[in-house]
């Protein structure tokens, strides 16, 4: 098969699908382990969502 332009703009094409597919393979299963995680959630917290400092630390 004759190396031409148009061949390999296309197998360039193909490849850049290729890695898009991979990319977004690998962002779902990302995203699937994170379900496996608790929520983070204010009611869980002790603080009851408030500051546990009554002000701000001074700068030096």
């Amino acid at each position: 098969m004759p190396d031409t332009k148009t061949g390999r703009e296309k197998k360039g094409l193909n490849k850049r699908t290729q890695l898009t597919e991979r990319l977004y393979e690998r962002e779902l299963s990302v995203l699937d382990e994170d379900d496996d995680e608790p929520p983070l959630d204010a009611a869980n917290d002790d603080t009851g969502g408030e500051f546990l400092a009554d002000e701000l630390p001074e700068d030096d």
